[in-house]
């Protein structure tokens, strides 16, 4: 055990010390700075609501039944820092609409800023460092020296998945930090941040997280492509292919494949939204599709976390079974 975590820790010293993990953790701090920035340039100061009104608002309406402060805070433009998680606090208060066995219409989850680009986040970060970090073992012939020092194969795939995995989490994880907290400035200089509350805290923090935990797992995705590729190039290549053309032939012909689609899973595992399947409903002579609820977001990362176990399966077959030469 102690020979397996001095070589998981000299494989995390050797990914922390590549130019690409270092420059991806720059470009994903950069570019929170930079949307920071550009948002604080082109938002201008509006006029809040007057509080009287509001608060009589809410006096009004706490006899029903629903989240009532978006519709009262009706005329606010400000910029909210809300918005970093949905367009109103029933996007992530307690108020939200538990799961029902008999529910069909989906729950769409965090729509906010932070899921939509960490979305976008996951998949790059996961996509560049898995295929990058394998694809350059093969290419400048590294693993031949690891492999010198620790014979077993297992241990050192299990090593590099590890790495992989904890390298792309923390790069996605301080990425979408990085980018909600460049947003702060302008909520308070030309903005507001009503409707910060504690439920709102662990939300944002816990939506960081489950966008490294995505990231990670994409990582082992691309690097079981670069495994059977032994190229960087061609397991990028492969990835996008599947991102671009698996994308519009499961939405177009075999629309009941995407409750398994590793993207969609883990888009809404970050979001916390439900998988959608789709239905044939027939009316008036026509037959069509709907989109109807299928999973928590639980379920969707535990179906992700699955398809990236798959992936590592094959993973060690190959790398056991094939000459790294």
């Amino acid at each position: 055990m102690k020979t397996f975590f001095r070589l998981l820790g000299s494989e995390l010293e050797r990914f922390f010390a590549r130019r690409m993990a270092r420059t991806l953790l720059v470009i994903a701090i950069g570019i929170g700075v930079l949307v920071g920035t550009i948002t604080f340039l082109v938002t201008d100061k509006h006029s809040a609501p007057d509080q009287n009104e509001f608060e009589r608002c809410l006096e009004m309406t706490s006899n029903y039944e629903g989240d009532w402060e978006g519709t009262c805070r009706m005329g606010d433009n400000r910029f909210q820092i809300i918005w970093l998680l949905g367009e109103s606090t029933e996007d992530w208060s307690e108020t939200r609409p538990a799961p029902e066995p008999n529910r069909t219409e989906p729950f769409r989850g965090l729509e906010g800023i932070l899921p939509a680009i960490g979305g976008i986040l996951a998949i790059l970060t996961g996509g560049l460092i898995g295929a990058s970090f394998f694809g350059a073992e093969y290419r400048f012939g590294t693993i031949e020296q690891v492999l010198l020092w620790e014979p077993r194969r297992n241990r050192v795939l299990l090593a590099k998945y590890l790495t992989t995995f904890i390298g792309s989490a923390l790069v996605a994880t301080i990425g979408s930090l990085a980018i909600s907290f460049s947003l702060w400035p302008t909520a308070l200089v030309k903005g507001t941040t009503q409707g910060v509350d504690a439920r709102f805290w662990i939300d944002l923090l816990s939506t960081a997280g489950r966008i490294g935990i995505a990231a990670g797992l994409l990582s082992i995705i691309s690097g079981t492509v670069a495994i059977f590729t032994r190229h960087t190039a061609g397991a990028v290549m492969s990835l996008l292919g599947y991102q671009i053309i698996g994308g519009i032939i499961i939405n177009v012909w075999i629309k009941w494949l995407a409750p398994w689609d590793p993207l969609f899973n883990a888009g809404a595992f970050l979001s916390e939204s439900d998988t959608t399947k789709w239905v044939k409903e027939s009316s008036f002579g026509q037959t069509y599709w709907i989109e109807v609820s299928a999973n928590s977001y639980l379920v969707a990362g535990f179906i992700a976390f699955a398809i990236a176990s798959a992936f590592a399966i094959l993973g060690f077959i190959v790398f056991n079974r094939r000459d790294v030469s």
